[in-house]
């Protein structure tokens, strides 16, 4: 870290003569000048963070976990193994050998112990499913309707809290035939939550997705791919089974890098030809790959991924198709439109809710949350504002509004 030393030579020369005005004068009637414009944009900063604050308290609410204690009394926790709960960062070690003598003890560095009957890979060479995680999102309608293109089937795996503000793409990728899988309700590391924490993040999510389309996933990934026996047992318990991946292009690191197309296009080819991934550990022939649907870089690599894939053989399936499992949801649907009167409820209730903001909120966006509280943080102009453009929706994240604002401010003031 560096320092940095004042000079120490600087002599106030003061003139006591008021009408005549040196540039001396003049350069410390611009200091003070600028002082006034430095105060005002510390002001501004303080309000940036207070806008900051606000609307990551509302994603903060957005993922706060339902709960009906009558999910508890649905599990049966015989089987479920008594282990401790594991704090996040317990499973970090700098001396990690990772052979499978130390993966559960160090399970964040190492990843834990697979079993079996663990879902990793395809059975068969040729065979590789795309899957997505984190969704939806405003993204994923532009990844379906480049799966739609190719007639390529996908797996979504779904976070509760995603469902529930967009219960049209959600229905829409039920809609085309694309496996649905449950990715928990708010992303949390399932080893450091209790029983019963954990028994809401799934029983929260099922209930997203089936008041929407009437069904539910069999298929679970446990966020970062954290689960000891303590948790699989607990998701066994469910009736998952749990769905993992031996390709990874990190997009989640890489997506803002300039060479994000080559790095991530990259690890697909590179898995394709036979390097080793690191992450095959039940040793499957065939693949599945993980990516994001929350970046649109990650998705405008779709297109040249399945291109090469077929290209070199493979046929594009889900997990499902490949383990030979026909079945991938539970339940089914007591009436055809039930998803559909879900889905219209939520536009009409979004319809109510933009007409019922101010005219200057109106004017920049056609659309609004029907959530009451991320509804008052739009209410005002410094807030996020959402506008609807070509079905999907675009977020101006108030930093941008703020800037803008300092910006005049000072060109103003310059």
């Amino acid at each position: 870290m560096k320092s940095f030393k004042s000079s120490g030579n600087g002599r106030r020369v003061i003139h006591s003569n008021p009408v005549h005005r040196s540039p001396l004068y003049s350069q410390r009637k611009k200091t003070s000048y600028s002082t006034v414009q430095l105060a005002l944009i510390f002001l501004l900063i303080l309000g940036l963070i207070s806008s900051l604050s606000r609307v990551q308290a509302s994603d903060d609410d957005d993922r706060e976990v339902p709960r009906n204690h009558e999910w508890l009394d649905s599990v049966n926790l015989e089987d479920v193994p008594d282990m401790p709960v594991r704090p996040v960062g317990s499973g970090i070690c700098e001396d990690a050998v990772c052979d499978g003598s130390d993966n559960d003890r160090c399970f964040e560095s190492c990843g834990n112990v697979a079993s079996p009957d663990n879902v990793y890979g395809c059975p068969d060479s040729n065979q590789w499913a795309l899957t997505f995680d984190d969704g939806p999102s405003n993204y994923t309608d532009e990844l379906l309707d480049i799966l739609d293109e190719y007639h390529i089937k996908a797996t979504f795996c779904v976070l509760g809290t995603n469902v529930k503000k967009h219960p049209d793409v959600i229905q829409r990728i039920y809609d085309s035939g694309h496996q649905i899988a449950s990715h928990t309700y708010s992303h949390p590391h399932l080893m450091s939550l209790t029983n019963e924490e954990i028994i809401y993040e799934v029983k929260a999510t099922e209930e997203a997705i089936r008041d929407i389309i009437g069904v539910t996933p069999k298929y679970i990934r446990p966020p970062f791919g954290e689960a000891d026996d303590r948790v699989k047992g607990l998701l066994k318990a469910m009736g998952y089974k749990i769905l993992m991946w031996n390709v990874d292009p990190t997009d989640y690191d890489v997506y803002m890098m300039p060479d994000v197309d080559s790095r991530i296009q990259g690890a697909f080819k590179k898995a394709a030809s036979g390097t080793d991934t690191g992450l095959n550990a039940n040793e499957d022939p065939g693949f599945i790959s993980l990516q994001h649907d929350l970046y649109q870089q990650s998705i405008e690599q779709v297109p040249n991924i399945i291109e090469y894939l077929q290209g070199k053989g493979f046929i594009l399936t889900t997990p499902a198709s490949c383990t030979g499992d026909d079945e991938p949801h539970s339940g089914h649907f007591e009436e055809s439109m039930v998803g559909q009167a879900v889905v219209e409820k939520a536009v009409v209730t979004t319809i109510a809710s933009a007409s019922a903001t101010d005219s200057s909120s109106s004017s920049v966006s056609s659309s609004v949350s029907s959530n009451p509280k991320e509804t008052k943080l739009l209410s005002s102009p410094l807030a996020t504002t959402r506008a609807t453009v070509s079905g999907g929706m675009v977020y101006i994240p108030p930093v941008f509004t703020w800037l803008g604002f300092i910006t005049a401010v000072i060109l103003a003031f310059a």
